[in-house]
């Protein structure tokens, strides 16, 4: 095995948030010198990057199709799969029966957020009026905060939800907490509010057909580690401009709408659709575009400081 060796590499130095939302198109109307994009600067850098490659660990993979999940649990009215995991995030898809009920829990340290795929959920959220939701809604649920969903409807509801790894939740008192082999669930006792805060709606849940697509809002960051990431379908780039790598943090994509074209370093390039889920590891070059006709959008999430790394010798020009 090779040692990691430093490998000359562009940062593009930004924040993580700006380097990964595009920026909004120009105004019409405009002449063509207002119009245009301020020239780039590019600085040059030593970056240490993994030799061999990172490799994908199961349950990651480069991409997993929600037809192939679902096609898997063909009639169980619940099931729950975890398709992505490393040392930032976990991420799973949980389908609820009908009139299933979520226990009564809170993540004490993080929040964590959920994609609603398919059906019908009421969510209940401390400091906030109960909810319902359907697909394509987004829900960010504060850390310290006591929640629970509930199935609505004779259908099965489903949604990707994204926790924290390594975080597990706390329990509400009058709950049962699920078995768990070396764990033991103790009462115990906190400082809290004596009535939770109110939350604001609007930083609690977004209905991303509703508000986006259809009226017009502005996609970027909504969920406190994502970005709606939104663009119009352009021509595929030549495969050698492979986009840019990360130093040291992974990301992945839940592909809101659309199809978008992937070409990520040791695999074939593919096409992922809504409902799919991108797994990129660190150290891995990696460039998507918006394809197939019309709009596309991914929900990318990432840890704070990813910064983009391109090839000195063929630096991209993609939108990350």
């Amino acid at each position: 095995m090779r040692s990691v060796i430093a490998t000359l590499a562009m940062l593009l130095l930004a924040g993580a948030a700006l380097a990964q939302t595009p920026a909004p198109p120009a105004a019409a109307g405009r002449g063509a010198a207002a119009a245009a994009a301020p020239p780039r600067v590019l600085k040059y850098s030593l970056a240490p990057r993994p030799d061999p490659l990172t490799p994908w660990i199961l349950p990651n993979k480069p991409l997993w199709r929600l037809g192939e999940l679902l096609a898997a649990h063909k009639g169980e009215p619940r099931w729950h799969q975890t398709v992505v995991q490393d040392k930032n995030f976990t991420g799973t898809f949980i389908q609820m029966a009908p009139g299933e009920k979520s226990k009564r829990l809170m993540y004490p340290d993080n929040e964590i957020f959920f994609v609603v795929q398919s059906g019908q959920l009421r969510v209940s959220i401390d400091g906030l009026e109960p909810f319902v939701t359907g697909k394509s809604v987004v829900v960010q649920v504060p850390q310290r905060t006591m929640f629970h969903v509930e199935t609505l409807g004779s259908d099965p509801a489903l949604r990707f939800e994204v926790i924290h790894s390594g975080m597990p939740p706390i329990y509400a008192a009058e709950e049962t907490p699920p078995s768990q082999s070396g764990v033991e669930f103790v009462r115990i006792a906190y400082a809290a509010p004596a009535a939770p805060p109110k939350l604001d709606p609007a930083t609690v849940y977004i209905n991303f057909d509703k508000d986006i697509v259809q009226g017009g809002g502005r996609a970027g960051r909504f969920v406190k580690p994502s970005s709606f990431i939104r663009g119009m379908t352009i021509p595929t780039p030549p495969r050698d401009d492979l986009g840019h790598w990360h130093t040291e943090t992974s990301e992945f994509y839940f592909i809101m709408e659309g199809q978008q074209d992937f070409q990520l370093e040791g695999q074939k390039p593919f096409i992922a659709a809504q409902g799919d889920v991108v797994y990129v590891p660190f150290g891995r070059f990696h460039r998507n575009n918006f394809t197939g006709g019309g709009t596309a959008t991914r929900l990318a999430t990432f840890p704070a400081g990813n910064i983009n790394n391109l090839d000195p010798e063929n630096p991209s020009r993609q939108a990350p």
